[in-house]
């Protein structure tokens, strides 16, 4: 492996064997921290709830058919896959009268198998993720007359207006996007045109590895840099906060679909380490 991040960067390299175990360990790390500063009241009110099964990160939204609330991850990453696991994970599903639910199949020994099981249980293929890391080596310099800031907790509303106009959350949940500004391992971005704020980006760093997220503009400010700023303000950051590698997934780029997105991640530095397939099960 190289030497340093800068070397790594002059030329675009493999992506090592291990790089996606650890993507989806990041991931998974983020996933725990932000159910971790979920509000008491919202999770009484809509009765939210994590687990941890057979080391998947399993989130529970009854009465809702949401595939991002209903969803299974990382089963097989962290520790042996077993369809007893499995078998667990989808009986909390079925007690709570889930109608709709997502499984990411992450890129482990026991993928092949892991689909298998997930045939056999009515599931089929949905949709995929791109996942793409990079080192964290400066990045391109973005024109823009945008400006970029790391925000703090009283900048926590302005951040969650936004993120709630190009988002498509519940008004009641934006209380939890409030929440986790401030909270430990995060770092929140907003773009201004003006004084006004339009676009978002988080960053999310533990155990060496950073996570890029939640990247959303409004729709009169886009083509306007933001993006490509967040994402070079972020890399900055996750390096000074120790992160060597950082990644990040967008929607798999297809004919008619806008990637815009995956385009800004690529001339960044970012490399495309593997696509994460999205398996569903939904009452017949």
């Amino acid at each position: 492996m190289p030497r340093s991040a800068n070397e790594a960067l002059k030329s675009p390299p493999l992506v090592p064997t291990d790089f996606p175990r650890m993507a989806e360990c990041i991931e998974l790390r983020r996933d725990e921290a932000l159910w971790s500063v979920l509000p008491h009241d919202l999770a009484e009110k809509r009765n939210l709830q994590s687990f941890r099964v057979g080391g998947a990160f399993v989130t529970v939204a009854p009465n809702s058919i949401s595939l991002q609330r209903n969803c299974v991850r990382g089963l097989g990453v962290e520790e042996v896959a077993t369809e007893e696991a499995l078998n667990q994970i989808l009986s909390l599903f079925r007690a709570r009268r889930i109608k709709r639910l997502s499984f990411h199949l992450s890129p482990c020994p026991q993928s092949k198998a892991i689909a298998g099981w997930l045939r056999k249980r009515g599931f089929r293929f949905h949709h995929q993720y791109v996942k793409l890391v990079r080192n964290t080596a400066a990045p391109q310099p973005v024109a823009t007359e945008l400006r970029v800031r790391r925000i703090q907790k009283p900048q926590a509303e302005a951040f969650a207006t936004v993120f709630g106009q190009v988002f498509p959350w519940p008004a009641d949940r934006l209380s939890w996007i409030r929440a986790a500004v401030g909270a430990p391992g995060f770092s929140h971005y907003l773009a201004f045109a003006g004084n006004r704020a339009v676009a978002t980006g988080l960053l999310y760093v533990a155990g060496g590895w950073g996570w890029l997220g939640w990247a959303g503009t409004l729709t009169p400010y886009r083509r306007r840099g933001a993006h490509a700023a967040l994402i070079a303000a972020r890399l900055k950051r996750a390096a000074e906060l120790g992160a060597a590698w950082v990644a990040c997934e967008t929607l798999e780029p297809r004919p008619g679909r806008p990637s815009g997105s995956y385009r800004d991640l690529l001339r960044q530095g970012f490399r495309q380490a593997y696509l994460r397939p999205i398996w569903v099960w939904e009452q017949p």
